[in-house]
């Protein structure tokens, strides 16, 4: 599993909040989208800056998940010791079922997140691919 080091803003910066999120290739969407735990987005306090709209997901078994949906209402960053890797704008889906935060096909795109060993959890930058090889945390 890959767990990367991120900080979600909401847009207008007034808020942040760092936290381990979980890369989901199988989480697709046409568009960047990081799915938060309730308490999580709680702390961003995103109604602020955007209005919820319900938001159907299709789940893995076929069945389908009822979320809330914020457009456009955060900046997505990968933070490493010696890298920050964003912004990428990013719709916010809103789970109270969710454990962790989970990125989406497309923004782990838009991040330039190059993912070379599943299992093992190896990873780098789309300009680092032959050269650097990072870990999960």
């Amino acid at each position: 599993m890959l767990r990367l080091r991120v900080r979600v803003e909401r847009v207008d910066g007034e808020r942040a909040v760092e936290v381990l999120a979980i890369a989901n290739s199988g989480f697709v969407s046409p568009e960047p989208e990081v799915l938060l735990p309730m308490h999580t987005a709680e702390r961003l306090a995103l109604s602020e800056v955007a209005e919820p709209e319900a938001a159907r997901k299709a789940l893995g078994d076929g069945s389908e998940a009822l979320l809330l949906r914020y457009r456009d209402a955060a900046r997505v960053y990968v933070v490493e010791e010696d890298r920050v890797e964003g912004p990428v704008q990013a719709h916010v889906l809103v789970s109270p079922k969710a454990s962790y935060p989970l990125l989406n096909d497309k923004l782990l795109g838009r991040l330039r997140i190059v993912l070379i060993d599943f299992a093992e959890g190896v990873w780098c930058f789309r300009d680092e691919l032959g050269r650097k090889e990072r870990r999960s945390w």
